[in-house]
């Protein structure tokens, strides 16, 4: 199946699936596709982008406003045609006579954004010359629909062929055009926090899939919020799900810090998180009344797009897992960085698979492919983030 987006409208009782049907019948062997033209290299106020190995990388620092400014101006308003992406995603989801509503939700959202934050998107927006309902909108989707379709892996060390733990990921999307021209890489280096790396869409600016300076990982794993045991609420009172991923990444080095913080927020609707420190890792699998924690079995733990705890679980048929689950045996053998990009490969999900990427914690390294989808079958791009956090 293909991804498919479901946006949930909490206080109005109103369900729409909406599906998307863009992938090709067929698809060719492993290429390396030429690569999407996009941001330019620029430099504003303390912030630069430039290409690494082909892939455009964003550095910010400063205050939150100079970092809001800097990403307002080279990833949003040096972007190719936002506005076009934009009404393509919309019209592609068709969200096209409801943006006006959804754009309505996410405003109610913001008074729950970690303030800096808060701060670097109204920056952002006035720095850009956007509406800032754009962005409140891009940063708040994954709380008011469903539609990331994303699979994960991550293998300890025992299992790994060089004994470093490793995380592999697959992002699926809507593959609307001009997405990923959009795609980049952005380093925050903000006063008081952690430095970390996303890989994210402009104008997003809250955290998909990335590394912190410590080695700690984390992806979002979306679930219904109809998929879940405990039949949760949508608390609108809660941090939204990419701002606590970003707040995992500002704030923590390992898991257990990852876990105590999480636990402690107040946390909008459900999601997996799919988290890897220097030591190993599991999956958060959250709710608004809810944490619960699945770790390796064998060595490797596998999520894709629902529960699987006993207390979350609602059902666990899934091409995508099932495919992924034998490197859960107690026979499987040890796995390298090309291992987990073929497993992703097994799973991609045609058109739909615009970013796949293997983490290595423990060396601070992200190994990246993106591009017309599968994004499995393009060559990944190697970027020593661990170099990018150290710049001075």
């Amino acid at each position: 199946m293909k991804p498919a987006l479901t946006v949930w409208l909490p206080r109005i009782s109103l369900l729409c699936v909406l599906c998307f049907f863009a992938a090709n019948l067929f698809f060719v062997g492993p290429i390396r596709a030429a690569e999407p033209k996009g941001f330019p290299d620029a430099k504003h106020g303390k912030g630069e982008l430039r290409h690494v190995d082909g892939v455009p990388v964003l550095v910010l620092k400063g205050t939150p406003a100079e970092m809001g400014e800097q990403f307002g101006v080279l990833a949003i308003k040096n972007a190719p045609d936002i506005d076009g992406m934009h009404k393509a995603f919309l019209k592609d989801a068709g969200l096209e006579k409801r943006y006006a509503l959804l754009k309505t939700m996410a405003s109610l959202l913001k008074p729950n954004f970690p303030k800096h934050v808060a701060a670097e998107v109204e920056a952002a927006a006035k720095a850009a010359d956007r509406d800032q309902g754009l962005l409140l909108f891009a940063n708040t989707v994954a709380d008011l629909s469903s539609g990331m379709g994303c699979s994960t892996v991550v293998v300890e060390k025992d299992r790994s062929a060089n004994g470093k733990p490793l995380f592999g990921r697959n992002f699926d999307w809507l593959p609307s055009k001009g997405i990923d021209e959009h795609t980049l890489v952005v380093v925050y280096k903000g006063e008081g926090k952690r430095a970390f790396a996303a890989v994210t869409v402009a104008p997003i600016a809250g955290v998909i899939s990335g590394m912190n300076d410590a080695g700690l990982s984390v992806t979002i794993n979306e679930i219904g919020i109809a998929d879940s045991k405990d039949k949760p609420r949508f608390n609108w009172k809660g941090t939204p799900l990419l701002f606590m991923f970003r707040r995992v990444l500002e704030e923590c080095a390992t898991v257990a810090e990852a876990e105590k913080l999480v636990r402690g927020m107040a946390r909008t609707t459900t999601c997996c998180m799919t988290i890897c420190d220097k030591a190993g890792g599991g999956v958060f699998e959250v709710t608004p009344a809810n944490v619960e924690v699945r770790t390796a079995e064998n060595g490797v733990t596998c999520c894709t797009n629902h529960f699987r705890s006993d207390a979350l679980c609602t059902g666990e048929k899934c091409w995508r897992y099932t495919k992924l689950a034998p490197l859960q045996a107690k026979d499987a053998g040890k796995l390298g960085v090309a291992d987990v990009f073929a497993e992703l490969d097994k799973v991609n999900q045609r058109t739909h698979t615009l970013q796949s990427m293997v983490f290595e914690p423990a060396d601070r390294v992200l190994h990246l492919a993106y591009g017309p989808g599968p994004a499995t079958k393009l060559k990944p791009h190697a970027l020593d983030l661990g170099k990018l956090f150290d710049e001075k």
